[in-house]
């Protein structure tokens, strides 16, 4: 007999994040903890691990660091750079005597890898470092012990890496001076909207507007619904990533913001050359703050950014956590190019870069806006050790991990019969339309818990619509995260969300 329906959220007014934890333990109560596939959230899970050349490495300097910093008569702090051939051998001696020889070979290449790095980062932003520069600043303050509490900015040896990353990867000039660490890019959100609200600088204000894209991360939507800010929006469509017209000017009413999620959460298309053009205009026609998170930027390789477009009016967000699958490290970065720091500053009515800075670093610590935490960066030391290991020395396991996330979302496409084509990791689409559906008069609240009671959880995307962009179509619609799982959980997934669905296991 089956069982009666009892609804516990309502698609259409509950938070989607609160919606898939109670699909989650619908399905975990049914099939155990990992028994079921969760396609809700955005971090790679069991598909996927982070590198382990980073990890294997970072685990080398919580040892070295063990050595180095082991009582209060040997901290590294204390050596001087005429003692680097007496550390050196130190090292050396260290990992021969703790390893066999094939793992003394890995380990003493890793690190020297990483020296390497570092040492070419410096110098891509004019510093000569050399190999005693990068020890202090891996050693000096015992940070990947956790040791003590670092830059408010982030460290500067990690700093310099990121910096060089997105030198690599985007071919815009960023140095370590114009990087503020921030645990995520959840944090940097937080961060910049108590800087721009009312109780930051008071450039966004209840009732003011902004332009941005719908759909776009739900988060985004409800802060603004909460702070009373009017979303002036521009659609995205979830099947081809293309843009629609851009807002038209209206009486009365003046957008003092873009913010833009590119590439797309939740569509998973990153935007073509011709729209980040036209919103760059668009953005200097209307003289628009502009605010960018570019998370998922580096699985589309070489891609052009706001950063390289309209420079002088950008605030960016971005993280390791997607691209090197560590979503715990709780490591992003907010960025603001020399040319965008005055302007910026003076948009926000503030007297000067530095002022932006202080008040950047202020809005990040957790209570008020009075500055009462700015001692230290709020990424913890092996958050930070650990992202750079990633960075430097992953570069094979991300290609792979790239190729096959692009495997993972043409799969799940092709075995649910979906259309998309050049998206990745996500995949957007309405229950509705998937061929064969025999469930349309179901509500949605039920389908999605038949799915879970299936073994299978999606994320609603009503929410991530603004609320004029809400439509009997959108209620309908739900996000999948290809990246989660691996390609025969995920052929398994299609084959469970046909038979609940469709009422056949096979495409029609």
């Amino acid at each position: 007999m089956p069982t009666e329906f009892v609804q516990a959220f309502v698609v259409e007014k509950d938070n989607p994040f609160r919606i898939f934890r109670m699909l989650q333990d619908i399905a975990r109560k049914k099939f155990g903890e990992g028994g079921y596939i969760d396609l809700s959230r955005g971090d790679p899970g069991y598909g996927f691990t982070p590198s382990m050349r980073g990890r294997q490495c970072s685990s080398l300097i919580l040892e070295l660091d063990a050595l180095l910093n082991r009582d209060a008569n040997h901290r590294f702090l204390l050596r001087e750079r005429k003692d680097l051939p007496h550390i050196l051998q130190e090292i050396d001696g260290a990992i021969r005597e703790q390893y066999s020889k094939e793992t003394t070979d890995r380990n003493h290449a890793l690190f020297q890898e990483l020296i390497d790095g570092i040492i070419e980062a410096a110098e891509g932003e004019g510093k000569s470092w050399d190999a005693f520069d990068v020890l202090f600043g891996l050693f000096a303050s015992s940070a990947m012990s956790g040791g003590s509490y670092l830059n408010p900015k982030g460290e500067e040896l990690t700093r310099i890496v990121v910096a060089a990353w997105h030198r690599k990867e985007y071919g815009v000039r960023i140095t370590s001076e114009d990087l503020l660490l921030t645990s995520g890019v959840s944090h940097g959100i937080g961060t910049l909207f108590r800087v721009l609200g009312e109780e930051g600088c008071g450039f966004l204000k209840r009732g003011d507007a902004i332009v941005t894209g719908s759909p776009v991360y739900a988060p985004y939507v409800s802060i603004l619904e909460q702070r009373g800010i009017t979303p002036l929006t521009f659609s995205i469509h979830p099947v081809t990533g293309a843009v629609s017209a851009l807002p038209k000017r209206e009486e009365g009413v003046e957008p003092k913001a873009l913010i833009l999620i590119d590439p797309n959460n939740p569509t998973g298309f990153s935007l073509s050359p011709e729209s980040l053009q036209a919103l760059a205009k668009y953005a200097e026609t209307h003289d628009l703050l502009v605010i960018t998170d570019e998370v998922y930027s580096s699985f589309f390789p070489k891609k052009k950014t706001m950063l390289s477009l309209c420079p002088e009016r950008v605030i960016c967000l971005n993280a390791r956590s997607k691209i090197e699958r560590s979503t715990g490290l709780r490591f992003g970065e907010i960025i603001i190019l020399p040319k965008g720091r005055t302007k910026v500053a003076s948009m926000l009515g503030l007297k000067d870069a530095r002022a932006l800075e202080d008040l950047l670093i202020a809005a990040k610590a957790p209570g008020g806006m009075g500055g009462e935490f700015q001692h230290t960066t709020f990424v913890p030391g092996p958050s930070q050790l650990l992202g750079i290991t990633h960075i430097l020395l992953g570069g094979e396991e991300r290609k792979t991990y790239k190729e096959d996330l692009a495997e993972n979302g043409r799969i799940f496409c092709k075995e649910l019969g979906l259309p998309h084509i050049g998206n990745l990791y996500y995949v957007l689409f309405d229950l509705n339309t998937l061929p064969g559906c025999t469930t349309q008069n179901l509500p949605m609240e039920e389908r999605l818990t038949k799915l879970a009671e299936s073994g299978v959880i999606y994320i609603p995307a009503h929410r991530f619509f603004a609320g004029n962009d809400r439509t009997k179509e959108t209620l309908t619609m739900v996000r999948a995260s290809v990246v989660n799982t691996t390609p025969e959980k995920l052929k398994e997934a299609a084959r469970r969300t046909r038979e609940v669905l469709c009422g056949r296991a096979t495409p029609s």
